[in-house]
């Protein structure tokens, strides 16, 4: 290069002067000592130092030094661009582990169990973080083998055989193995452990035929089987030793043991014992690469507006989901994540509750009053998908083809008159029905005259007796405020037609045990995630409809339940799609629900948190689904293989 040359140049005309003096005249000591530190200089490997350079000036004339000097500047110009160039081509951001992310959630954790956890999300959403499954979902949505090294399925595709990875390990440092997944599936089928999972492993056999090696054997073929394999394992040696029938109770539940990316470190309750912060650790020994933040915490609010607000004032770095009304007060420094949810909310109608709701005509003429644009455009300010039937877009079974209910105000209110529903105007008092004049009548195509408010009643034989029954229903959902919003909405539609609504609005962190678990509703505003099969037999066989069933309508119907039973059956995807549509149909027929809409989700992370890469999600508890890949902090290194 030009510097070294230069150098050498440099060297040359030092070791020539000095020959040249010393051929005229006789050095000094000192003198003589200079000639030996400048041939020392001369002899060196490297380049001289700033003390060295000092003496340039005697043995270089003024060209000379120019020269020098411009060397030694082209030299520093050229290692600096050097220097960036090796810096922005070479040099590589990595993510480091450290950091910590805290998470506002609504609701608080009961179960921190797989066994149990799918009856609460938040249940879940911690679970996902602690517990490994064989399966699991990437970031887009697809099954893959998590526990599982790998996996084969026979012809008959009834056998399935998984082999475990090595070194897997427990967060106590105890080694993973079959027998911990045989255990699994065993308490699973155990009916005293009362787990939501029984039905799906009620008639599956299970061996481990070595310490890595599980074989599961179904009497039959079900297609959605590896989806279900995505449930977390509990370590045997710690669950082993407590009763079935107890195990709701166990400490275990809420100070798990698992094998995923993240381990449990503490919880804080307060006064009254609720749980209020869950805090989770890495786990260092975790078998794939990362966690990359050390610390997760989950706390837990009651409402929404608490939630935000905490968000607002720093409290805490993100939202576990946040309604679409309430995202333009919190922008600023967050990401915002929306992922595509297989999810819809419905209203469910448990006949058994009310024996108005039993009599069809009421339930269609419910169906034909109900304005799904107006919910849409009123609760989520048209930021929500309109849904017709309990199988969505992209799914095997979803089709355009079905006959479904229009809004038909008139209709509706003909209906009712026709099937006896009379009705009782109240125009010489302050009615509590009144409709507001939002509701727009004239566009839901009533006149004047049925505009006006009234109420129907119906005489209706009760035990052998006739009584005068008033057509009143109650509504109950939870403590949101867009559901809250829907369910006035639908008492403002349904008031239109004579029919009385009372809401009753129930705590997120409640609704499950008070009202769905004992089915202790008329009608419930509720949404249903489907998961990523479209199976839809876990919510309308009859067989699902108490507790811990997902039949929240308690639907029953012989020629459902075989359609369902069939379409498991097959792995032939054209024939469960034919099953599929078929059930659709008579499940419209029957209207056991009224099928309102369809929403993404929304995940609100601050910007410091990267590596979230998730695009596809089943469950909202899947947005954690690839935490191994979440950094906070970063550490740069050379590397020259890019």
């Amino acid at each position: 290069m030009i510097h070294i040359s230069l150098w050498t140049k440099f060297t040359d005309l030092l070791q020539k002067k000095f020959k040249k003096l010393s051929r005229k005249s006789h050095f000094s000591l000192t003198q003589k000592q200079d000639q030996d530190f400048v041939f020392d200089v001369i002899k060196t490997k490297h380049l001289p130092s700033l003390k060295q350079l000092k003496y340039i000036g005697k043995f270089y004339n003024d060209t000379e030094v120019l020269l020098t000097r411009a060397s030694f500047f082209i030299m520093l110009v050229s290692s600096i661009v050097l220097g960036v160039i090796l810096y922005q081509n070479y040099v590589v951001e990595q993510p480091s582990i450290g950091g910590e992310y805290v998470e506002a959630v609504i609701g608080a954790p009961t179960y921190i169990n797989p066994l149990f956890a799918q009856t609460n999300d938040i249940d879940q959403d911690i679970s996902r973080l602690i517990f490994s499954s064989l399966m699991k979902l990437n970031e887009n949505g697809q099954l893959v083998p998590d526990l599982a090294q790998s996996y084969e399925i026979d012809e008959a595709q009834t056998t399935y055989t998984f082999t475990l990875k090595q070194n897997i390990m427990w967060h106590d440092g105890e080694a993973l193995d079959s027998n911990d997944v045989l255990f699994t599936v065993e308490s699973i089928q155990d009916q005293d452990f009362k787990s939501p999972l029984y039905v799906t492993f009620r008639n599956v056999q299970i061996r481990a035929s070595d310490e890595r090696t599980i074989v599961f054997t179904l009497a039959e073929p079900f297609a959605p089987f590896l989806s279900v394999m995505t449930f977390g394992i509990l370590p045997e040696r710690h669950w082993s030793d407590i009763e079935p029938s107890h195990a709701i109770l166990a400490e275990l539940n809420l100070k798990p043991i698992g094998s995923g990316p993240y381990k449990f470190k503490s919880l804080t309750k307060d006064k009254k014992g609720n749980i209020k912060e869950y805090k989770l650790e890495r786990f260092d020994k975790y078998y794939e690469e990362g966690p990359f933040v050390k610390k997760i915490s989950l706390r837990f609010f009651s409402t929404f507006q608490e939630a935000q607000s905490a968000f607002i004032d720093g409290n805490v770095d993100g939202i576990g989901f946040l309604p679409q009304y309430q995202q333009n007060e919190v922008e600023g420094h967050i990401d915002e994540h929306k992922f595509s949810l297989p999810q819809y909310t419905a209203l469910f109608f448990n006949q058994a509750s009310n024996p108005v709701l039993a009599d069809k005509n009421v339930r269609l003429a419910l169906s034909l009053a109900t304005s799904k644009y107006e919910i849409i455009d009123t609760a989520f300010g048209g930021d929500a998908i309109p849904v017709d039937a309990p199988i969505l877009a992209g799914m095997i079974g979803h089709t355009e083809s079905l006959n479904t209910t229009l809004f038909d105000p008139a209709l509706a209110a003909k209906i009712l008159d026709d099937a006896g529903w009379k009705r009782v105007y109240n125009e010489s008092k302050e009615d509590e029905q009144s409709v507001p004049v939002t509701s727009g009548n004239s566009a839901l195509g009533l006149n004047d005259q049925q505009a006006k408010t009234y109420t129907r009643e119906k005489t209706i034989n009760k035990e052998e007796k006739n009584e005068l029954t008033t057509l009143e229903l109650n509504l109950t959902t939870i403590q949101r405020d867009e559901m809250i919003q829907v369910a006035q909405t639908l008492k403002n539609l349904w008031q239109t037609i004579g029919v009385k609504v009372n809401l009753q609005i129930v705590e997120i962190g409640k609704i499950q045990k008070d009202a769905i678990n004992p089915r202790a509703y008329e009608i419930l505003l509720f949404g249903q995630i489907l998961g990523r099969d479209p199976d839809p037999y876990p919510f309308w066989h009859s067989s699902q409809s108490n507790n811990p069933g997902l039949n929240l309508s308690l639907y029953s119907n012989k020629e459902v339940d075989e359609l369902l039973e069939d379409a498991r059956r097959t792995s032939n995807t054209e024939d469960r799609e034919e099953k599929y549509i078929e059930f659709q149909q008579k499940l419209l027929e029957d209207i056991p629900a009224i099928f309102l809409y369809s929403l993404q989700y929304t995940y609100l992370t601050p910007k410091n948190i990267k590596g979230i890469a998730t695009q596809r999600i089943n469950h909202p508890s899947d947005r954690f689904s690839n935490t191994t890949s979440w950094f906070i902090k970063t550490k740069k290194r050379l590397n020259f293989n890019l």
